[in-house]
């Protein structure tokens, strides 16, 4: 094959514009796993891997990015990095980030913090092998031993923050994928992710999005009808959004919609301790443990802020979450008539943290973060979603077992680069099949939102995170 050799040197501020709009991938929902889209970091373009293949497909270019000015092209496919050919891509999700999305990251890391920032590539273009020196805007390097801990990933939450309060809407809200109820579950993340950047300047963001999440979904509970009032989804995360905002700001004025919140969900654990998206148990019968596991890591933080769990309610539930344990791996299953899953991370981190927040069954605790950690590959695969599955994967981690977060945090750095924009917010990076559940919610909010709460695992402010120091934000 002919071989091209082109250099393109573009000369960029070390500090972006914050005017500049952070580009979005291009992605296709792949319920099967026969394709895999992901964003290419700050190279602002979008790549598409397929089973056994070690090369990237380039599917969509971002104008005046960097890929763009350096040269790559739709249609290119990626071979070599650094001079290195990657290993074949596999849509195993136990593989989790292994083969070309490594390589790519690693190489974008160390690239960004290289003089001069600039990566090197090989692209077969037709029937050429075309080389590329791509310019690249400059960055620091992730810490090794603690990558959520150091001034990059500090910096990257304010960005983020940043990049959630200024796309908010008048109302509070952040515009979903689709209509209906999304906003109100992607509102409770985003308020979250902003309470994590620890800065009092986002205070005013975050009571509007607690406003709106009380106006649209809270204030429809009637305590008199178990029937009426928002999805169990809604509630929990609302709940957890609540009780994270009373213990970081030591106002409790928003202790009555905790409170509904709560005791809707108690409300709704059927005799048995099964759950269901609303009052209904779907399944024919068999629920939902994914709603259990969010209601008891909501009654957890709600209970640091004064709440009084319903111990019956507790009780019935942990008790159908035990009976959807899968014996081999000792994570929790979809249900107890399917204890086997491969997206495990969601259920088994909310639920290692809810008992670690409230120092009980640590024997389970264990086996849980243990599970975690075997499995980390499937972090990001849960309910068609990859958000919840990182959110409460990473925090579940993080409380039951400091030293399997740091490494398992380690693993998922790629992950971290591959997300991040040149505009310093993240871009959404999905899981290997279906993502129509992050769809729903709207790629932008929820994946800046997810990319913020897994750094600021590490930084334990958060209850969630293991945090114990009561009004560590200023309210004013």
């Amino acid at each position: 094959m002919g071989c091209l050799w082109v250099t393109c040197v573009v000369t960029q501020s070390d500090e972006t514009s914050a005017k500049e709009v952070p580009y979005q991938p291009r992605l296709s929902n792949s319920k099967n796993g026969a394709v895999h889209d992901f964003p290419l970091g700050v190279l602002s373009a979008t790549g598409r891997l397929v089973d056994g293949e070690n090369s990237i497909l380039v599917m969509h270019i971002g104008a005046d990015g960097a890929a763009d000015r350096g040269g790559l092209a739709v249609g290119d496919r990626i071979v070599s990095i650094r001079g290195k050919q990657p290993a074949p891509f596999s849509k195993s999700t136990d593989s989790g980030l292994e083969g070309p999305q490594t390589e790519l990251a690693i190489a974008l890391e160390q690239a960004c913090a290289a003089v001069p920032a600039r990566l090197r590539l090989a692209v077969r273009r037709g029937k050429e092998t075309v080389q590329l020196t791509i310019d690249v805007p400059k960055s620091p390097a992730f810490v090794n031993s603690l990558p959520n801990r150091c001034a990059k990933s500090r910096k990257y939450i304010a960005d983020i923050a940043d990049y959630l309060a200024g796309t908010q809407q008048a109302s509070g809200r952040w515009r979903p994928g689709v209509g209906g109820d999304a906003d109100v579950y992607a509102a409770a993340f985003c308020g979250l992710a902003m309470l994590a950047a620890k800065n009092e300047a986002y205070l005013p963001a975050i009571r509007r999005a607690i406003d709106f999440v009380k106006q649209k979904s809270i204030d429809s509970i009637d305590r008199g009808d178990v029937k009426k009032g928002p999805k169990n989804w809604q509630a929990a995360a609302s709940a957890i959004l609540l009780a994270e905002y009373q213990l970081a700001t030591a106002d409790d004025n928003y202790f009555g919609d905790l409170k509904k919140c709560c005791d809707l969900l108690a409300a709704r654990v059927t005799a048995n301790g099964t759950m269901g998206h609303h009052f209904a148990i779907p399944y024919n019968g068999g629920g939902l443990v994914i709603i259990n596991v969010q209601a008891h890591l909501a009654w957890a933080l709600a209970e640091k802020c004064g709440y009084k769990i319903d111990r019956d309610a507790w009780d019935r539930s942990l008790g159908e979450v035990r009976k959807s344990i899968h014996q081999k791996t000792g994570a929790i299953g979809y249900s107890a008539r399917a204890t086997w899953s491969p997206d495990i991370s969601a259920r088994t981190g909310a639920m290692a943290a809810a008992l670690a927040i409230r120092k009980q069954e640590p024997e389970l605790v264990k086996q849980f973060s243990d599970a975690l950690a075997a499995h980390q590959g499937r972090m990001r695969h849960a309910h068609a979603m990859s958000s919840i599955g990182l959110i409460y994967g990473f925090a579940g981690l993080k409380l039951a077992n400091r030293q399997s977060h740091q490494s398992v945090m380690r693993k998922w750095k790629p992950y971290l680069e591959l997300c991040r924009t040149s505009a310093g917010s993240a871009a959404y990076f999905g899981g290997k099949r279906n993502i129509g559940g992050d769809q729903y919610l709207g790629f932008s909010p929820i994946g800046n939102a997810t990319v913020a709460l897994m750094l600021a695992s590490g930084q334990g402010n958060l209850f969630q995170h293991g945090g114990t120091k009561r009004g560590w934000i200023p309210s004013r």
